[in-house]
């Protein structure tokens, strides 16, 4: 059986695509620090600031640069960038006295991370939020008790 001949505006199409996808790629490796991050890692997902505590409130804790907080109804557990500084934000927190965890986000000013835990009802979370350079902690704010319960 013969090869089958390619036209050119098949070929053309193809390249066009492939063109596509490579521009595509590679801006996704180059896009400015101010857009929108994308989501962190699985069960972490990224809102604005603004829309954090727009319908049950979040009991949380500042400092320069970082503030994290948990909101009861559905065990949420928000870090967030509060300035634009160049640093980047992180919690330290325990569930019931357990071990501490620490998670850090690359988010940007006005941004923030919502973990997504599992609380009983009659449990406690206590939640400290810092600020980063790399692995460096520049400062963080005093550690808050937050019912499960509200």
């Amino acid at each position: 059986m013969a090869p089958a001949l390619t036209t050119v505006p098949a070929r053309l199409s193809r390249i066009i695509g492939t063109l596509a996808l490579g521009i595509g790629l590679g801006t996704a490796f180059v896009t400015p620090a101010s857009a929108a991050p994308a989501p962190t890692s699985e069960g972490v997902t990224v809102t604005s600031a603004q829309s954090v505590a727009a319908d049950y409130p979040c009991y949380g804790v500042s400092t320069s640069g970082a503030t994290s907080c948990f909101q009861p109804y559905g065990e949420h557990l928000y870090t967030c960038d509060s300035a634009a500084d160049g640093h980047h934000p992180g919690t330290w927190y325990r569930i019931n006295g357990g071990s501490w965890h620490n998670v850090q986000y690359n988010l940007g000013n006005g941004y923030c991370a919502d973990l997504n835990l599992s609380i009983g009802e009659s449990g406690y979370i206590d939640i400290q939020a810092c600020n980063y350079e790399g692995s460096t902690e520049l400062n963080c704010s005093g550690i808050r008790r937050v019912s499960a319960n509200g």
